[in-house]
């Protein structure tokens, strides 16, 4: 019976999918069912959703719970881990402004600001390459492998369950990092291997050493940088790195069940395992944020870096970001962003949505987020999730297609 419902939604869906128009009751309505039906499915036990377009704010809800449990319901103003989102919403928002204060060139060789890269098999490697993920980098370093004996304790100068001055830095509530781990992970990343360069392998080694760059050219910290350019001057209150400094448990939604690294529910703490070894500030993930805090900047973007009379980013800035890197070639992606996929001959989908423009960008989430900006529809989308709840294994979102599903209503609404 259920795969009975299931199969009589997809095909409901599908109907919606075809190139038809919505109004805002409309579009309302296909949102609360598709997000009624997410739950029920288990592809995420809660979610906020903001659909934007032409200057209006079309839809702004909260769906679910926390947990499957269903004891403390999503309000507007909690907020999700957005893994991987954070390479566009602090590191490449960080990079752009950079880029157009100091004297950067896009096909500059790397190395020739950050110094432990002057040696070795990445001396060559350039900005352009390694922002659209064609530098031939290894795509991650699994960190957390490397931290305990076989006998179930840590190993020397990793982790220690006091806190003291050689273990500074939380991991989690109960869990300290050695105060020199970070220069290790600084290290590994140097000596991992170089393939193919040219190629499209999505990487997020590059963005462990943008924290490191801000700090150099700037003198500020990656989230103090961020606060000064942006979310401060922005307004926006709820996002941002360390988010148990500033809130409490209760504002924070839950990740996961981490049976294999910290072996206890992730609240709070940066769901990914490199990003929590780095002390939850790197730029490959450790953002917090909830959709609101989230839409201002997505506006700004489509806006050509304007938000509320006052300009953050240059108009030609955020071209240069957000067309395709490398024309032509089998790399869809953008310096920082994602774009959509190509549509081959013949095929009538493809990624994230078969109606989103060639000029749209945005990025995902490991932890079941997502963000979309289509300048050509004059819209933008935020989906916020903890589709890894209880277990990363939760992959419905997926199959289920229900970003894309998101980004079909908001384009077609008129």
């Amino acid at each position: 019976m259920k795969k009975m419902i299931c199969y009589i939604f997809l095909f409901a869906q599908s109907i919606v999918a075809q190139n038809v128009q919505l109004n805002a009751k409309q579009l309302v309505s296909k949102v609360d069912s598709l997000m009624a039906y997410g739950i029920a499915q288990e592809a995420f036990p809660g979610a906020q959703v903001l659909l934007y377009k032409k200057g209006k704010v079309l839809l702004n809800k909260t769906y679910g719970h926390h947990t499957y449990d269903q004891k403390v319901a999503v309000k507007s103003t909690h907020l999700y881990d957005l893994a991987s989102v954070t390479k566009v919403l602090a590191s490449t928002l960080a990079f752009m402004k950079l880029y157009e204060l100091y004297p950067i060139s896009l096909d500059e060789k790397v190395s020739a600001f950050v110094p432990s890269l002057r040696s070795g098999n990445k001396k060559d490697t350039r900005f352009r390459e390694v922002l659209s993920h064609g530098a031939g980098w290894l795509p991650y370093i699994t960190h957390q492998e490397k931290i305990y004996r076989k006998n179930g304790s840590f190993r020397w100068h990793t982790l220690s369950e006091k806190q003291s001055k050689k273990y500074p830095t939380a991991l989690n509530d109960r869990l300290f990092i050695h105060k020199n781990y970070t220069k290790k992970i600084m290290r590994r990343i140097r000596r991992t291997p170089v393939d193919n360069v040219g190629q499209y392998r999505y990487s997020g080694l590059w963005f462990f050493l943008l924290p490191q760059l801000v700090k150099q050219l700037s003198g500020l910290s990656l989230d103090q940088f961020l606060t000064t350019h942006f979310y401060g001057p922005m307004g926006l209150e709820r996002i941002g790195f360390l988010p148990t400094e500033r809130f409490s448990k209760e504002d924070l939604v839950p990740t996961e069940r981490d049976s294999l690294f910290r072996k206890e529910l992730v609240q709070g703490w940066v769901h990914d395992e490199a990003a929590g070894l780095m002390g939850g500030i790197s730029g490959n993930a450790g953002l917090f944020a909830n959709a609101e805090s989230i839409a201002p900047l997505l506006e700004m973007l489509l806006h050509n870096g304007q938000y509320q009379g006052k300009n953050y980013l240059r108009a030609g800035t955020i071209a240069e970001f957000t067309n395709v890197a490398y024309p032509g070639t089998a790399n869809r992606r953008g310096l920082g962003f994602d774009k959509p996929e190509l549509i081959p001959p013949g095929e009538s989908e493809r990624y994230p949505s078969v109606f989103c423009s060639p000029t749209s960008f945005g990025h995902s989430g490991f932890t079941g987020t997502f963000i979309w900006v289509d300048p050509e529809h004059d819209s933008f989308l935020v989906f916020l999730s903890n589709r890894v709840y209880p277990s990363r294994t939760q992959r419905n979102l997926y199959s289920l297609g229900i970003r894309g599903k998101l980004l079909d209503y908001v384009i077609q609404t008129n």
